[in-house]
């Protein structure tokens, strides 16, 4: 059984995000649970609970679950805009809630992975299996301009490319800028000389069947609701959740009230 179960105050709180970097950072054994506080109570008795929810949970009725379940460890807020992370902890402070942790957005634990993105445009490519856990953040649609020049990437720090399949020199120009994964759009064959870029530093590279239009549809569609995977994901929620209050977590999963 967990020591600590991660229940969600509202619907696509990220719980399994949050769950994943808890046991990291605390070293105990956390589950996420798919459900509401009273449920997961009633699911893992003698379990310590901690309730996670976003900037838009009601605050007094996160506060009162807390207050009325004993085996609750307190709150962890999650993806909250950086701009609010003072005044919220503040809120439910005032409100009597204890506040764990505040986890502010991140681009990269919203971002798709390689293997959910090929998957979800039945692509194929080079290094895809490598590379499934790698997170697809910074994406960027190729310019239209014939060469913009590896400053264009660089600039905007893209780290995930969508270019058409006959702009070849555009290809490498995201490559040679430090890309990390570069989906190329279109029917036309990936050149030679791209193809020797790409297996030199083992970059995936996916090959869309779709058009650069519905590619990035889907590539959109994917951010915010892709499930939690990965390694690099597992050790940036880790790297977020460094203000954790570990001693106040522990302390409540051995000395149960």
């Amino acid at each position: 059984m967990a020591d600590v179960v991660v229940a969600s105050a509202e619907p696509n709180a990220g719980v399994t995000t949050i769950a994943a970097g808890v046991a990291r950072v605390a070293g105990v054994e956390a589950a996420a649970f798919e459900g509401s506080l009273s449920s997961a109570v009633a699911a893992n008795p003698g379990a310590r609970v901690v309730l996670v929810a976003t900037a838009t949970a009601a605050v007094g009725e996160v506060a009162g679950q807390l207050r009325a379940t004993p085996t609750a460890a307190g709150v962890i807020l999650n993806r909250v805009p950086e701009r609010k992370v003072a005044a919220l902890r503040a809120e439910y402070e005032t409100a009597g809630a204890k506040v764990l942790a505040v986890v502010p957005e991140d681009l990269m634990l919203a971002a798709p992975t390689v293997g959910q993105f090929a998957d979800a445009l039945g692509a194929s490519g080079e290094f895809i299996e490598e590379n499934r856990d790698r997170a697809l953040a910074r994406p960027l649609i190729a310019s239209i301009a014939a060469d913009p020049g590896q400053n264009y990437y660089a600039t905007l720090d893209a780290q995930t490319v969508i270019v058409r399949s006959d702009k070849p020199d555009l290809q490498l120009s995201a490559l040679n800028a430090g890309a990390r994964c570069l989906a190329v759009t279109g029917e036309l064959p990936v050149l030679s000389y791209v193809l020797d870029r790409v297996r030199e530093d083992e970059i995936p590279l996916i090959r869309s069947p779709k058009d650069t239009k519905e590619t990035m549809a889907v590539l959109e569609e994917l951010f915010g609701t892709a499930p939690f995977a990965g390694t690099e994901k597992a050790e940036r929620i880790a790297a977020l959740l460094v203000g954790l209050d570990v001693d106040a977590l522990r302390a409540r999963a051995t000395n149960p009230a």
